[in-house]
């Protein structure tokens, strides 16, 4: 279980790291720093962490490896905060395995909100529902309590977001989920200028559950997305 409230910042820039800790633990959260990739796996096999914030630019290496290795071992939210503002960039990061994405210069208060938001869900849909565990769709099958989905006998390896994503469009079935809508129940936060976001992770979300394009899930353009369990 990882430690309540313990979130791991790693990022090189020691001023950056200081500010960002000060205002966490001003906050309420306690957190650890690592400076580089060897560093943060060092502590990672010392203790779990509720969130883990993420620098791309690392001097032994990206943190796209990094998030990769963490997803190996857990599930806990994994925000990016880098410099790098092109859409490449978020891309590859949120396809990797992040949860979220911040540019930096750092809005703390932004900052807080996000990680507010990922620990509130990732809690929220990490409680165990003893009662009606097993969801079956019609081209997979959903357990709530281990997150874990499988189709035809494989399993589906869902991120924390990719699921919390798919029991919401499922609560929802057949009618419109609007863009900020969608985003604000997954996020806690207004989405209107960070649709990009959504919009990857809602395709990472096809691919992986839909991958015959049967049409489980339907853009609206300029709206939002329709689930269907065909």
């Amino acid at each position: 279980m990882a430690d309540e409230q313990r979130i791991l910042i790693v990022e090189d820039d020691c001023d950056l790291s200081n500010i960002t800790m000060i205002h966490l633990t001003g906050a309420g959260y306690a957190a650890d720093a690592a400076y580089s990739l060897a560093e943060a796996e060092r502590m990672l096999d010392l203790r779990l962490y509720m969130l883990i914030l993420l620098d791309i630019m690392l001097p032994d290496g990206e943190g796209y490896a990094l998030c990769q290795t963490i997803r190996q071992r857990c599930s806990c939210p994994i925000i990016f905060i880098s410099c790098l503002r092109d859409g490449d960039s978020i891309v590859a990061a949120l396809r990797g395995g992040g949860d979220d994405y911040m540019t930096k210069p750092v809005n703390y208060r932004e900052l807080l909100a996000r990680v507010d938001a990922n620990i509130r869900r990732a809690t929220v849909y990490g409680a165990q529902n003893p009662n009606d565990n097993i969801v079956r769709f019609r081209r997979f099958s959903l357990d709530k309590r281990l997150h874990r989905a499988w189709r035809d006998g494989c399993d589906i390896d869902l991120t924390p977001i990719e699921y919390a994503l798919l029991m919401y469009l499922y609560a929802n079935n057949g009618e419109l989920i609007l863009y900020n809508d969608l985003y604000s129940s997954i996020w806690g936060m207004d989405g209107a200028d960070d649709l990009r976001t959504l919009t990857v992770h809602v395709s990472n979300l096809r691919k992986k559950i839909d991958p015959d394009h049967a049409g489980l899930i339907t853009t609206v353009r300029n709206a939002g997305y329709i689930f269907t369990d065909v």
